[in-house]
Order: C-alpha cells, then sequence, then structure tokens
C-alpha cells in the first residue's frame, strides 16, 4: 500500500465525515474516519516511515493488513448498506426550548449528584459513575438549544471542568472525545459553512500532537507527586519539548511519533494473530457470548460479572503482560478474530456493522424524529464506537448502559413536563 493511496483515503474520508457533519450528528463517518486512522492510516505509517516503532510490530506489514483490510470492508459494508442517513439540520429548529432546559437540568442534576455520591459515603452506585458521569457533557448540549442566559457561561464552566480533571488525572481522552462531539453539535446548531468545518483539523490535529508530546511526561511527574498538576506545568513542559524539537523534522518530532504510536491498534491487533489459534485457540464464540450476558447484568446486584479492560484477557489473546497501571484491550477486530476466526469473523463484522447500522436507525425514528432534543444521546450511547480503548464488551456494555440510563431521563423528564403543563394551565 503506497503513501499516497493512504493519505488520499484519509483526506477523502476526512472530508466525507465533514460533509455530512453539516446534515447530521455523523456518527457512523465518525466511526469509519477513526477506525480508518487507527487500523490503516497509522499502521502504514509506522511500518513505512518510522523504524523505532516498526520494531514493536509483532508481525509483518502484509500479513497484518491481510487481515485488516478485509476485516475493515466487512464491517463497514455492513454499516452502510444498512444505514441511511437522516437530514436534521433543519429539524433540530424544531427543539421545543423549555424541553430543552429541563432536560439539561436533569443531567446536571443526576450527574453532578452521583459524583458526589462516593465522597458522602453512597459506594453502591460507584459501578455506573463512568456512564453518569458523562451526562453533565451532553447537558451542555442541550442548553445550547435553549434561550437561558447564562448558557454561553454554563458551557464553558462544564468543558473548562473537564479540562480541569484531564489536566489533574493527565487522562486526555474525555476532553478529546467530548470536544468533537461539541463540535458537531455546534456545526448543527450554527450551521456553520463547509469550509470553516473542514478548518477543524487545523486545529485539532495540532492539539493532538501538544498533547501527545508531553503527556508520558506530564503524567511521570504529576504521577509519582513530584510536581503539582495542573496548566502551568502543562505549558512549561511543552515549551520545553519544542526547543528540543526546534531542528528536528516535523515528521520526527515528539508529538508526530507518539501520535502515530498511540493511535496504532494494529500492535495489539498482531500479537493477537501471531497468538491465535498458534498458541490459544479461539474461543468460538465463548468470550462475547459472555460479553453479552454480562452487558445485561447490574454490577449492583452481580459484583462478580465481567469486567472491562482486564489485563487478564489482554494476556491469554495477546502473549503480553502489562503492568498494574495500564489496562489495554484487543480491540473490535481483535475481539471478533478470537471468538469466530479469520473467515467467521469478516461475516460477523458484516453482521455487526449492519446491527449498529440499524440501533442507530431505530433510535432515530422512534425517539430522535419526534423529539429532536434526543440527537444529544447518540454520542453518549455510541461513544464506545470511536474510543481507542474500545472492544465488543466496552462497546455493547456501554449502548446497553447508556439506553437504559436515556429512559429513566427520558421518563423523569416527561413527568417533570406533564407536571409543568398542569400547573400552567391551573
Amino acid at each position: 500500500m503506497s503513501n499516497v493511496i493512504v493519505f488520499t483515503l484519509f483526506i477523502s474520508i476526512y472530508l466525507l465525515l465533514i460533509w455530512k457533519a453539516g446534515e447530521t450528528f455523523p456518527l457512523l463517518y465518525l466511526f469509519l474516519f477513526t477506525f480508518f486512522i487507527q487500523y490503516v492510516f497509522s499502521t502504514h505509517l509506522i511500518y513505512s516511515q518510522y523504524g523505532a516503532l516498526r520494531k514493536q510490530m509483532p508481525i509483518g506489514e502484509d500479513q497484518l493488513f491481510a487481515y485488516i483490510l478485509p476485516a475493515l470492508l466487512s464491517l463497514f459494508l455492513g454499516v452502510f448498506i444498512f444505514n441511511r442517513d437522516f437530514h436534521i439540520r433543519n429539524l433540530i429548529d424544531r427543539i421545543d426550548k423549555e424541553q430543552a432546559f429541563v432536560m439539561g437540568c436533569i443531567l446536571l442534576t443526576v450527574s453532578y449528584g452521583l459524583d458526589i455520591a462516593p465522597l458522602i459515603g453512597i459506594t453502591a452506585l460507584k459501578s455506573i459513575l463512568s456512564f453518569t458521569s458523562y451526562l453533565k457533557y451532553i447537558a451542555a448540549f442541550c442548553f445550547l438549544f435553549t434561550d437561558f442566559r447564562l448558557k454561553y457561561p454554563l458551557v464553558v464552566f462544564i468543558f473548562g471542568q473537564l479540562a480541569l480533571v484531564v489536566l489533574q488525572t493527565g487522562v486526555f481522552m474525555d476532553l478529546i472525545n467530548w470536544a468533537t462531539y461539541l463540535f458537531f453539535i455546534v456545526s448543527l446548531k450554527f450551521r456553520i459553512s463547509f469550509i470553516f468545518r473542514a478548518s477543524f483539523i487545523f486545529i485539532a490535529v495540532p492539539i493532538l500532537l501538544l498533547i501527545q508530546s508531553v503527556k508520558d511526561e506530564y503524567r511521570s511527574v504529576t504521577w509519582s507527586n513530584k510536581r503539582e498538576a495542573g496548566l502551568s506545568l502543562f505549558t512549561e513542559l511543552a515549551q520545553k519539548r519544542s526547543e528540543k524539537d526546534a531542528d528536528n523534522p516535523f515528521a520526527e518530532t515528539r508529538g508526530v511519533v507518539n501520535t502515530v504510536g498511540r493511535l496504532n491498534q494494529g500492535w495489539h491487533l498482531g500479537m493477537v494473530l501471531k497468538r491465535v489459534p498458534l498458541k490459544e485457540p479461539f474461543s468460538n464464540g465463548a468470550e462475547m457470548k459472555e460479553d453479552v450476558i454480562a452487558s445485561f447484568l447490574p454490577r449492583l446486584f452481580f459484583e462478580d460479572k465481567k469486567n472491562i479492560h482486564t489485563r487478564e484477557k489482554f494476556y491469554k489473546y495477546t502473549g503480553h503482560k502489562l503492568s498494574k497501571k495500564t489496562a489495554m484491550t484487543i480491540g473490535i477486530l481483535g475481539d471478533f478474530y478470537v471468538n469466530f476466526g479469520r473467515v467467521g469473523s469478516f461475516v460477523m463484522l458484516f453482521i455487526f456493522g449492519a446491527l449498529v447500522a440499524r440501533l442507530l436507525y431505530i433510535f432515530m425514528t422512534r425517539y430522535v424524529l419526534p423529539d429532536p432534543i434526543n440527537i444529544v444521546w447518540i454520542p453518549y450511547m455510541f461513544t464506545y464506537l470511536i474510543r481507542a480503548d474500545n472492544d465488543f464488551y466496552t462497546l455493547f456494555n456501554g449502548i446497553v448502559k447508556g439506553f437504559i440510563i436515556f429512559l429513566v431521563i427520558n421518563l423523569i423528564r416527561k413527568q417533570l413536563w406533564v407536571r409543568r403543563r398542569v400547573k400552567v394551565t391551573q
């Protein structure tokens, strides 16, 4: 595969994503773009440009891409054959501003309320905090569709708080993901032109490179308590890194090299292809069956249910031991391979892609078209489609739990709305 083909595909898929962002929430196109970057773009660059990173790859490029290309083709054939785009740019003009305000308030109350629950000794709800903590960000989306005078300061406060949490923890993924979702919501709400939407990459890429250039050092310093985490430390490290990279070609700077290595999912998949079935047999669907069952079991009542991102599973199918502070998955492609084998995984990836497209279609027709404010729930329920740490269990579990939370919040919203209408009529 040549550099020309890879970069042409990169630009083409990006422009398709940006074009669709002007008409709908482009979740499936973002899914395609993310997987192309993770499995094709970054992996190809490692083999063709970065010798140090290439030494870490467990198998050769031809062998790896002999699986990746038909696997991705199968997955996205299923997605786009069964996909139907809904042009919601005009639909969101029908969003009831009062309904959006009510839902925004409910989401903020639930999210912040559960955030403080462990601090006051309520630990039983700890298992769902990974899902409810994100509610405040879709609350921010809701307020954008209201007449609330303080909506913009409130959105800045919510995302500013996210930035502070990211700086404290050194884990930047949530900020990157939710800032991207915010960009797509803003694009629809304010009808941003194609040219301005396309220029988003000139802001996003430098920020991503900056984060990756100092992330490891920032974590090392803050996690060992040598320095206090914060913007000043991050800025200081960024300036020092810029000085060190001043004489290096752009493609060889720390930010670029680290970004290519971080985006690469071919490393995980290559280890899986090398180990299974030579040293570890296919699970013949047993792993995925457990994933599906566990996704419907509340940890509140089933404390021993399957965990996500376990080092045991990663070692079992890759042979690579992770440190106690590291959590990785074998990825969606790896999951389907270990469960169904080579040819079987192509078939099941097609079915999986079709299922994702149909689930999105059903949600759009049943919940978004009749009540457009529900568009804000799409990035919430399907967020693990585009996260680097995804696998089938993480994704399916996220959709199931996200949909249940959506139903509960929607029920509360409708009850409050009915009571509010009754008071108005009285």
